[in-house]
């Protein structure tokens, strides 16, 4: 028979990895159920709910059957085999599920609010027999341990409680850090079911070892009149809720630290893990305090009202959280190893503010169990009291979510929390006393501690422009002094707010801007402006017929304004999940109008996937525009499975559009979204609306040549103008991909597709985000060689440089702009042309026309020659790509700044091959290309600088004379002689991509 110490040493070891699978559980169901009800938010007050709801039955189930079964240790064995059974086989029967869901029962559904019942309640449904399961475990293993050793029953209920929470700490990091990424939902799931049947195993071991001694009564402790006595009112009441204000700093916390941190995925289990710590800790420090206490519920009122003093403190901690992370952020390299270390720094931070509070809570638990124990309510009083905390933590979410929150805000919810912990400690000293010198105690304890509250509400303010400082972004823990807050609201998924800065006007959702918008028409609009209204107008431009659309996301409402410019335009559905948003949107006045006013305009406070799917309505638009992938649960909204959904919403020749960001992410990321897109999509169009902005135009069907210009003709044209945007053609400019060169950017970054069940996204967004990365593959896009965008028939050179704005906010425009610009300065089109090019471009005409003096002199030394043909190479890269063969006419072809016909051989073989990639025939172009790549290995080295052109030109002339075989004898041939680097690199790379598909477009 094994030794007592050594059968409970097992026994913890057991329940630890219990607690860690079990909380893999509530981790990876918040993914799961985050994808259903459509907000990573409602996802884990869902999960918590439920996950305590359902352990609440269980323990309840335990305290009234437990003492009726002999062998405990054998009975959570059973349950621990049936959690793991159903954990492995979970996956298969969500997916069922959902698909059963959306495609038969909810639209069949007769209105949104039978779709929300039956979303919930089908929700918990799902997870209510493994839950149940869960809550059975801990009233079993307590029982059947304090059968077993004897007089201890404080030190073995506080050890259980500890090994089970530190287990379920670890649990929640191995699942976000280890399991989602190495083998998804599906095998995080599995995971935790096998280390249940693990734990089922062992368990049945120890059940075999030693014998359990059955109570001979089993007291209830009820007297014959009168209900309940007062100790087990007294206890069950307190143990409520003190759960449920716990569990509402757990939400609240998270809130808030999420404002200084990031709303990251990783972020949010770094905090539930720091909580979790707290609990396991102050479980592991009340064992022998719980079992050596004469007076328990003396003691549970302490812990009662130091846990709400600590709660205080937290929220004093938390004012300094934006100044911390503002330290982080300018002390860690923009790597992965800072991004590393800057989630260490954010787990410190949280285990900071919240271990604290979460230490006196878990305290409570065994301590009141110990009072019912003492007061003779025998072993069931341990389901009892494990199942009103778990119905105070149900509480605690619902009620923080749905109405603290809101109503509310952070900080005045976590002082009402706080109050209520002290508010249950004084009651229990003033129940539990009977001299007048102890009720002086209570009345100093009481006094005191309203005080502490009433100094941390007047004295603590939790400043708005810290809290909407982004500070994980930019570093700046505080808004700008200039910044005025003009909406701020903690919503039931989000904080908004509406601020000024300067010029702009900008709307964040968390601390993350979603929109700046520049209000006055005289200023450059800023660089969000041609996004938001590109995303409304280009799609009108596809399908100038479409009556019925739908834009995803509220965001400033430009959008769905500038889609209701359209007379043609019947009604627009646009589908918002936070309310706060769409209260605070309209703080944009005449810029979204229409969202509001406009009789045509549907606001639609839900899921769009779940919309969707329960209206069964058609569109013959849907614009895509949620926040940044990086943020929690926004990631499933760039799946291939929400990709997939998108055509039964679509009319036939529906049009889908999809933005995406470029900016703080990188091209194997955007390529992880694209590839879900484009294997639902046939026919995709692509367009930058700025640097970093990528704006997808997608069909199953055919896309028609776009009427850009009968955009200009109804009132979609008034924003487009607004935006610096007045001709056609800046629009027409801005096309940068078809469908054929996006799959050649796949096939270059092989990347996992990112899926509901897989989430690339979400697991790596944060870290790009936190290194500034840039999709380089796509936002090179906008200035690059014009020349094979041309017989993709995707964009032309420019032919009349009159339409370019300088001002665009479309790289590729500008560079246009310049090259026009260059050209007229070499050729003295106008007199102030030089003095007004910038700096670089200036200096580029003054070195041409120093080349052209040097090249015509009869004995050009090395060194001038070397410099000339750097300059051409460089004149080429600004020109070339942009301009159409006429306006390289005296620049390229035929210079009229070179006075002279160079003797020396390589400057005239270099001038005509500059030559014949300006005039872009296709024969010639090969022709001089292989002659100069064919030349003598030995030429000067200064030649080489011409080698990357003289090849893109080779390649190019092939293509469009359709020999693409060729191409690859050509890359073969002179490849190895050319270096792979920088901007032609992958120029070539994407070459031997595209050529390596059939053509779809």
């Amino acid at each position: 028979m094994l030794r007592d110490q050594a059968y409970r040493s097992i026994l913890l070891v057991v329940f630890a990895l219990s607690g860690f699978a079990g909380l893999i559980y509530q981790s990876i169901w918040s993914h799961y159920f985050g994808l259903f009800l459509g907000h990573a938010a409602y996802s884990q007050a869902l999960v918590l709910s439920l996950f305590m709801g359902g352990m609440a039955l269980g323990a309840g189930l335990v305290s009234r059957l437990g003492h009726r079964w002999r062998n405990l240790i054998r009975v959570y064995a059973i349950a621990e085999a049936l959690i793991g059974v159903l954990g492995i086989g979970f996956h298969w029967i969500f997916v069922a599920f959902l698909d059963v869901s959306y495609d038969h029962v909810m639209p069949a559904l007769p209105g949104s609010d039978f779709v929300s019942v039956y979303k919930w309640t089908t929700a918990a449904l799902l997870i209510l027999p493994q839950t149940v399961l869960l809550g059975m475990t801990f009233p079993l293993l307590a029982g059947g341990l304090i059968r077993r050793l004897k007089g201890e029953d404080g030190y073995n209920l506080g050890s259980l409680y500890f090994a089970n929470s530190i287990g379920a700490a670890f649990g929640v990091l191995a699942a976000t850090f280890a399991f989602l990424p190495a083998v998804g939902l599906p095998g995080a799931m599995t995971i935790g079911g096998t280390l249940n049947l693990l734990v089922a195993a062992a368990a049945w071991i120890l059940s075999r070892r030693g014998q359990e001694s059955i109570p001979k009564t089993t007291p209830i402790a009820e007297p014959e009149r009168g209900g309940p006595s007062p100790v087990l009112r007294i206890v069950l009441i307190a143990t409520f809720l003190s759960s449920a204000a716990s569990f509402a700093y757990e939400i609240l916390f998270v809130r808030m630290i999420g404002l200084a941190v990031g709303s990251t995925l990783h972020a949010f289990e770094l905090m539930i893990a720091a909580f979790v710590l707290g609990i396991a800790l102050g479980a592991r420090w009340i064992r022998k305090r719980a079992s050596s206490t004469e007076r328990p519920l003396i003691l549970a009122g302490h812990l009662q009202i130091w846990m709400g003093i600590a709660a205080l403190v937290g929220l004093a901690l938390y004012a300094n959280a934006f100044a911390w992370v503002g330290f982080l952020m300018d002390a860690l390299d923009r790597s992965a190893e800072g991004y590393s270390l800057f989630n260490v720094g954010t787990g410190v931070i949280s285990i900071v503010i919240m271990l604290p509070t979460a230490f006196f809570a878990g305290t409570t638990l065994p301590v009141y169990t110990v009072a019912l124990l003492r007061s003779g309510y025998g072993e069931p009083s341990i389901g009892r009291v494990y199942a009103w905390n778990t119905l105070g933590a149900i509480i605690g979410v619902v009620a923080t979510m749905l109405w603290l929150l809101p109503l509310l805000g952070l900080k005045l919810a976590m002082l009402a929390a706080a109050l209520v912990d002290i508010g249950i400690g004084i009651a229990l000293f003033r129940l539990s006393v009977n001299r007048s010198a102890d009720f002086v105690r209570v009345g100093v304890a009481a006094a005191a501690s309203i005080a502490a509250a009433l100094l941390v509400a007047n004295a603590l303010e939790l400043d708005p422009h810290k809290l909407s400082s982004g500070v994980y972004r930019s570093g700046n823990s505080k808004l700008g002094e200039d910044a005025e807050i003009l909406y701020y609201k903690d919503g039931k998924t989000s904080t908004v707010t509406l601020f000024q800065a300067g010029p702009a006007l900008s709307i964040a959702t968390n601390g993350k801007v979603d929109a700046g918008v520049v209000m006055t028409n005289q200023a450059r609009p800023a660089p969000d402006e041609p996004t938001m209204v590109l995303l409304g107008a280009i799609p009108l431009a596809y399908l100038p017929g479409a009556t019925d659309a739908a834009v995803i996301g509220m965001g400033s409402g430009i959008t769905t304004h500038t889609v209701l410019g359209s007379p043609g335009i019947e009604r627009v559905d646009t589908i918002e999940i936070e309310q706060a948003m769409v209260d605070a949107a309209r703080g944009f006045g005449e810029r979204s109008i229409r969202v509001y006013e406009d009789p045509r305009s549907n606001i639609v406070i839900d899921d769009a996937k779940s919309y969707f799917s329960s209206s069964q309505r058609r569109y013959d638009l849907i614009i895509s525009e949620p926040s940044n992938p990086w943020m929690s649960g926004v990631a499933n909204l760039f799946s291939k499975e929400f990709y997939a959904r998108i055509p039964a919403s679509l009319e036939p020749n529906g049009v889908f559009i999809q933005w995406l960001q470029l900016y703080e992410i990188d091209t194997r990321l955007v390529v992880s979204a694209l590839q879900g897109l484009l294997g639902e999509f046939e026919h995709v169009h692509a367009y930058l609306a700025n640097p970093a902005d990528l704006i997808l135009v997608a069909s199953q069907q055919p896309l028609a040549q776009p009427d850009f210009d009968g955009l200009f003709a109804i009132d979609t044209g008034n924003e487009l103008k607004r935006i610096r945007i007045d001709d056609p053609r800046q629009i027409r400019y801005r096309r940068v991909a078809d469908r054929d060169l996006l799959q050649a950017i796949v096939r270059a970054n092989p990347a996992p597709t990112n899926s509901d069940y897989h989430p690339v996204l979400a697991l790596e967004a944060p870290r790009a985000r936190f290194e500034g990365a840039e999709a380089i593959w796509l936002t090179n896009l906008a200035e690059w060689n014009t020349d094979l965008l041309k017989w993709l028939d995707i964009r032309l050179p420019v032919s009349d440089p009159a339409w370019l704005s300088p001002q665009s906010h479309f790289p590729g425009e500008v560079a246009a702009s310049r090259a026009a610009d260059i050209r007229a300065a070499l050729l003295e089109l106008d007199s102030q042309s030089v003095a007004e090019l910038p700096p670089e471009d200036r200096n580029l005409v003054f070195n041409i026309r120093s080349s052209a003096a040097a090249l015509c002199t009869a004995n050009p030394s090395d060194q001038e020659l070397a410099v000339a043909f750097e300059t051409l190479a460089e004149l080429a890269r600004r020109t070339l790509p942009f301009l159409a063969s006429p306006l390289l006419e005296d620049v390229l072809i035929e210079p009229e700044w070179l006075p002279c016909e160079p003797d020396h051989k390589h400057v005239r073989e270099a001038l005509a091959l500059l030559a014949a990639a300006a005039r872009r025939q296709e024969v010639e172009m090969t022709n001089r290309a292989r002659t100069w790549l064919s030349a003598e290995p030995d030429r000067p080295e200064y030649t080489r600088t011409l080698d990357p052109l003289a090849l893109s030109t080779l390649t190019l002339g092939l293509i469009g004379q359709g020999d693409f075989e060729a191409v690859g004898i050509a890359e073969e041939q002179f490849g190895k002689t050319v270096p792979i680097k920088d901007d032609a690199g992958m120029e070539r790379v994407l070459f031997s991509a595209w050529l390596e598909q059939p053509s779809q477009d």
